[in-house]
């Protein structure tokens, strides 16, 4: 749908469980600037109900009281309920960018107001104090909005009180009363949890919006009222049960690698994946049929079975990014996903790609893009070679990342061709590849600590996959070590 300045729209909060509304305030080709409206309401807001709308003001948590509004994509949402039209409610600007308002300000707008008025006022007093306290020993500004137990080495969590504007914390420990102090404390919304050592643990009654957690060893698990986001922290599958509100209504639940499907969440939200290698979508549906977001990041990595993709009616986002394993044929059409409204597929196979823009492009309030075709010959040259991830990569040069990936080819092409030769000078050779590969890097200039360790992986991934033979790995490690100068 196209939008006109002052067009009102209404849409349903899932949080709320009531609809909330919205106005176009500046409309362009590219862009609208979208005003939330301070309206909530059991059904869909109508026409003889808009004259006394107001914009939607929020100072909930860090925000200083503003109006509530961003730009966004030009094209309206199919989701979306056409009201009416009247004046612009503000004519003021915002330099906020985002995604389609869904009424999100509201609901933490009127969260916020539920705190006591002189815990609220204390947050504020201490988000402009300049003053400090200590805990555990060390000096902490009162204004500090995140605390991590291995800089500030807390024992008591109550210790914590001191921060009244503390808002995230990062445990690699386990503390007694965390969970006590997080049902005290009405702003903690963002917790990681390593190496905590627990079997169960109960969130229940907390804040915690999107929990970071550590699932080794855990079996049971219950999630608080407010839980938005479950990021696992560990690779592999878990075997834990996970008690949420509402089935899983209200929450995306993010793996690393390998899932094990939730099936006491049969009513999840949205479900990513990150740093997959393979990946099945076979049954997936069978375990969450109400789906509705699908984000899927490949190490790069393979998805077998993705026509059944199309087994998500409910589904309104979708994405891959560097993911492999499918054809044209798996790509499903906007009749097999009619509430798709969000569909963004990056570094996928060229057939693939070029379907999916055939089928979907000119969908009436569709956000598609569809970036990176990759053809087969580069398929075989890239999909295993652990520099691909450069190519892409703001910082780093597109000639750069070329030449680490060539460099990569040739190394390991060379050294498994000594490996195989039993040639008596082998190990000489194998010095010189090893050279060459080091100085290829010695002279990149941006090299960091992640690309340090990332280039030092690759070589001994290669190492690793040579059979037993009169060649060093240790001795060509050293040389390494020896020649590099990042």
């Amino acid at each position: 749908m196209k939008a006109k300045i002052g067009d009102i729209y209404t849409m349903y909060q899932k949080r709320l469980k009531r609809y909330t509304a919205c106005q176009m305030i500046k409309v362009d080709d590219e862009k609208i600037l979208c005003l939330g409206l301070d309206w909530t309401g059991e059904e869909p807001l109508r026409a003889d109900q808009i004259d006394g709308l107001a914009p939607l003001y929020k100072d909930f948590m860090y925000w200083e009281r503003r109006i509530c509004s961003m730009y966004v994509e030009a094209e309206v949402p199919d989701n979306y309920q056409y009201v009416g039209n009247i004046p612009p409610l503000s004519n003021e600007d915002s330099h906020t960018y985002g995604s389609w308002y869904y009424g999100d300000d509201i609901y933490y707008q009127l969260l916020w107001q539920k705190i006591p008025e002189k815990r609220r006022r204390a947050f504020k007093e201490a988000m402009e104090s300049e003053e400090e306290t200590e805990i555990a020993g060390v000096k902490v500004k009162v204004c500090s909005h995140a605390i991590w137990d291995t800089n500030i080495p807390f024992d008591s969590a109550f210790a914590l009180h001191r921060l009244p504007c503390l808002s995230s914390i990062v445990c690699e420990n386990w503390h007694p009363d965390l969970l006590e102090f997080l049902r005290s404390n009405p702003f903690i919304y963002e917790l990681t949890l390593l190496n905590h050592g627990q079997k169960s643990l109960d969130f229940r009654g907390t804040s915690v919006q999107r929990l970071m957690l550590d699932m080794t060893g855990l079996e049971e698990l219950w999630l608080g009222e407010e839980i938005e986001q479950l990021l696992f922290q560990n690779e592999g599958v878990d075997n834990c049960a996970i008690h949420a509100p509402e089935d899983g209504n209200l929450l995306t639940l993010q793996f690393i690698g390998e899932y094990c499907s939730h099936a006491e969440l049969p009513d999840l939200w949205g479900l990513h994946g990150i740093r997959i290698k393979d990946f099945d979508l076979h049954c997936l549906s069978e375990v969450h049929p109400h789906l509705k977001e699908l984000h899927l990041s490949g190490a790069p990595g393979n998805l077998r079975n993705f026509s059944a993709v199309r087994e998500f009616r409910e589904l309104t986002d979708f994405s891959t990014y560097d993911l492999f394993g499918f054809t044209a044929d798996d790509i499903p059409t906007p009749e097999q996903m009619p509430a798709l409204i969000w569909f963004w597929m990056t570094s996928l196979p060229e057939d693939a790609a070029k379907m999916a823009k055939k089928l979907w492009k000119g969908k009436k309030g569709m956000s598609m893009r569809i970036t990176k075709a990759r053809k087969p010959e580069w398929l075989a040259q890239n999909l295993d070679n652990p520099f691909r991830n450069w190519d892409g990569a703001e910082h780093i040069p597109a000639s750069a990342a070329k030449k680490a990936a060539n460099q990569y080819r040739k190394t390991r092409s060379e050294l498994l061709k000594l490996a195989a030769a039993s040639d008596p000078n082998a190990q000489n050779q194998a010095l010189e590849a090893v050279t060459s590969y080091t100085q290829t890097f010695n002279k990149m200039g941006f090299i960091e600590t992640e690309e340090r360790d990332e280039i030092y992986m690759a070589l001994c991934g290669i190492l690793d996959v040579l059979p037993k033979c009169n060649i060093s790995k240790d001795v060509l490690i050293d040389k390494f070590e020896e020649l590099r100068d990042f």
